[in-house]
């Protein structure tokens, strides 16, 4: 049963009215079915059977929902009593409560965490871990495995048997008997002695600090190579052009001489030398001989300026310059001819790139650019343009043309967009369009309205620009304007909804008429007649549906 439904659906049992008693009766049996011992109100949330009950008790006092089982107020309800107590309970999580009283035996499968005190009147069976503090009377039978630190306050009385492994920290009293692995000191100090090559003695140790034992190497006692570890040298040897003195015996200094001084500051005299490596002159390199070759790949001088004839003292005689070795060739020269007072690369030609300074002689050959021409020359237009200019390259010229009269014809096809332009331009008939005079229109137009397209959001505010027929679809909310572009005039705007039709926010208008008639429906046509004059405007709102 779905619970109770009204069955007067008709509404006869009404002030007024004439009440059947089948009326009554059906009335009836829905309520006694709804509330029916086996088949009434279910009370599990579906329709028709009512809500779930959530709360029970004289006072509502325990709460059930779909995830936990609440007293309504705290620390108010209890689980069973004394004298009535429930059987069994299973629970599959944590059980948090202020205390827990066991009154009979308790098992724990997995390991008990204590964080207080843990008080066994009983006695405790099993392993322990963590400190126990207070009065432990009994015997403890078992391996003691783990460190204990700490003192044991309070009475131990009875048998330990077992091994104790870890450190125990803190005051024993009593009998120890056994060996300790470690202990603070020894029971009775000793000497410790140093013997042999290294001798050295303290005394009084018992193992309660750090010693240290002065020692002493014995002399003669460590053999080099046998006794030692490491590099040192057993003799010296002369070498070509060195010789050695004062080069034996234990405390002897030897003395390595090349026959002459070889400081930082002497002057070296050798007959020949080669460097394997990099060579550094940090002062002057003179070189006496008559040839000096310098055999690289590339040759770096930081000086600027090469002096060659460093040596000429009186009137220049000698000619100076460069001269490159061409192997099997003839070898070129690059001088400077003191007969004749000037630069000679002899018979050979120099390229340049350019050349700066002024020529004497005569140049033979082209030149790829000039400054002018030599003689000016006339630039003329000839045909059906015509026009002349003088012009010697010295600066930009301009040619004045003339175009000859009827000296040539133009097709319309071959000039770009004029025949579009001619057929774009109507005739005007006189009797309609007329500049300051009034008349009569005796002619109409026709137009194609300009189609400012969808909008959807934010605002549209129309203008005379393109045309004053205009047509919109509404695609969304968004605002009208009023037109605000100078002048007087009439706008007449055909508006479309489409699917996405939203409301359409009027604003700035003097004066809206039927503006009830818009609709979002999808299809629905619009005619909005907006007029503005003197800075006033009105807006007309036609449905076309």
């Amino acid at each position: 049963m779905a619970g109770y439904t009204r069955q007067d659906t008709a509404n006869n049992i009404a002030n007024g009215n004439v009440i059947d008693a089948d009326d009554f009766d059906a009335e009836y049996n829905s309520i006694e079915a709804g509330f029916n011992a086996s088949t009434g109100h279910k009370h599990d949330g579906t329709s028709g059977e009512g809500a779930p009950i959530t709360k029970v008790g004289p006072a509502q006092d325990l709460v059930v929902s779909g995830i936990a089982l609440t007293p309504k107020t705290t620390n108010t309800l209890d689980i069973g009593t004394s004298s009535v107590q429930f059987k069994n309970a299973w629970l599959d999580g944590t059980l948090d409560t202020d205390a827990l009283i066991v009154s009979a035996n308790a098992s724990v499968g997995g390991t008990l965490g204590v964080t207080g005190v843990l008080t066994a009147t009983g006695g405790v069976v099993g392993a322990i871990t963590g400190n126990v503090t207070g009065a432990l009377t009994g015997n403890v039978t078992g391996n003691v495995t783990g460190d204990v630190t700490g003192d044991v306050t309070g009475a131990l009385t009875g048998d330990v048997t077992g091994n104790i492994t870890g450190n125990v920290t803190g005051d024993v009293t009593g009998a120890l008997t056994g060996n300790a692995d470690t202990a603070t000191a020894w029971v009775t100090a000793r000497d410790i002695t140093l013997t042999g090559d290294v001798t050295g003695t303290v005394s009084g140790v018992n193992g309660g600090g750090n010693i240290s034992i002065a020692t002493t190497v014995a002399a003669n006692s460590v053999a080099l190579g046998a006794d030692t570890t490491g590099d040192y040298v057993s003799s010296l040897v002369a070498g070509t052009g060195v010789t050695l003195t004062n080069n034996s015996g234990e405390t002897a200094t030897p003395m390595v001489a090349i026959g002459q001084a070889v400081g930082t500051t002497s002057d070296v005299t050798f007959n020949d030398a080669t460097v394997s490596g990099n060579a550094i002159v940090q002062g002057n390199l003179t070189v006496s001989g008559t040839t000096t070759y310098i055999d690289t790949t590339t040759l770096n001088i930081g000086d600027n300026i090469i002096t060659l004839n460093a040596d000429e003292a009186g009137t220049p005689s000698a000619n100076a310059g460069i001269e490159v070795e061409r192997g099997t060739e003839a070898n070129k020269t690059f001088i400077w001819d003191e007969a004749a007072d000037k630069w000679t690369a002899g018979s050979e030609a120099i390229v340049a790139g350019s050349f700066e300074g002024p020529i004497t002689g005569a140049v033979t050959g082209n030149a790829d650019t000039a400054s002018t021409l030599a003689t000016a020359r006339n630039i003329a237009l000839d045909g059906d343009v015509t026009g002349t200019v003088s012009f010697n390259g010295s600066a930009d010229v301009s040619i004045t043309a003339t175009i000859v009269d009827d000296s040539h014809n133009h097709v319309i096809s071959n000039v770009d967009g004029l025949q579009t332009a001619l057929n774009g331009k109507e005739a005007v008939d006189v009797e309609i369009l007329k500049a300051d005079t009034d008349d009569n229109l005796t002619a109409g137009y026709t137009a194609t309205a300009d189609d400012d397209g969808t909008k959807s959001s934010g605002t549209y505010t129309p203008a005379p620009a393109g045309g004053n027929l205009k047509r919109i679809i509404n695609g969304g909310a968004f605002t009208l304007a009023a037109p605000t572009a100078a002048g007087d005039y009439t706008l007449v705007i055909q508006m479309t909804n489409n699917a996405s039709a939203g409301i359409i926010t009027l604003s700035g208008f003097t004066r809206t008429i039927d503006e009830g008639y818009l609709t979002t429906t999808d299809g629905h046509d619009f005619f909005l007649f907006i007029t503005k004059v003197n800075g006033f405007t009105s807006l007309t709102i036609q449905a076309l549906q």
